[in-house]
């Protein structure tokens, strides 16, 4: 999930923050009518068991809960596309792994984190990683980029849909006391449909970028 692998922080900061992608195989699920609705349905039960265990944002192609749609809503599409998560807390995602081995799905799992912590949540759980994806940071022109505030916001959107003019924006409007910070974080979720934008940590971000 290389979208997901350029997640800008500190490591005290990024230890709260854990994202998840579960996508059927298309080359080996969408086989015939039958087995692509069982494969959907699979993905429905796992994006039950994320919803249900915490993840701070979820959504898909049709929305995402981290903007304020409604969780149904957003699986009411049926599609092989899957879903995205993000999440807070490490134990939720350790949580959620752990009940996607004892179901035993067979559907590919994508986790995303400080590696040190992913592995480690892999060995309690008993799980081999299959495959690693490993950011070694950002090269070039980096006096061009935004400052590290931003990008602790924007990098959480991989398909970079959220720009740092609109942080600017509701940084203003929170220091102006329109907007809630929780209200803006959720702003700044809308154009990142994936589900992996971490609401929680714009938060954090957004009240220190504000003066709060």
């Amino acid at each position: 999930m290389s979208h997901a692998a350029h997640r800008f922080g500190t490591v005290e900061e990024l230890r709260s923050d854990y994202n998840l992608l579960v996508k059927p195989y298309k080359a080996l699920d969408d086989v015939d009518g039958k087995t692509k609705e069982e494969a959907i349905d699979k993905t429905e039960a796992m994006a039950d068991i994320a919803f249900e265990n915490g993840a701070v944002n979820l959504g898909r192609r049709s929305g995402c809960i981290g903007r304020g749609d409604d969780f149904r809503d957003i699986m009411k599409w049926r599609s092989l596309q899957g879903f995205f998560a993000a999440f807070s807390d490490k134990e939720k995602l350790k949580k959620v792994l752990k009940e996607y081995k004892k179901r035993d799905y067979g559907i590919s799992v994508v986790a995303g984190g400080l590696i040190e912590e992913i592995f480690a949540m892999c060995r309690e759980i008993g799980i081999k990683p299959h495959t690693i994806l490993y950011s070694f940071g950002v090269w070039g022109r980096t006096e061009l980029l935004p400052s590290e505030d931003h990008l602790k916001i924007t990098t959480l959107c991989g398909h970079h849909m959220v720009s740092p003019a609109m942080i600017d924006h509701y940084v203003d409007l929170i220091r102006k006391e329109k907007i809630s910070v929780e209200a803006a974080s959720r702003k700044l979720a809308g154009p990142c449909v994936c589900g992996i934008f971490n609401t929680d940590r714009t938060a954090a971000v957004l009240t220190r970028m504000a003066g709060r």
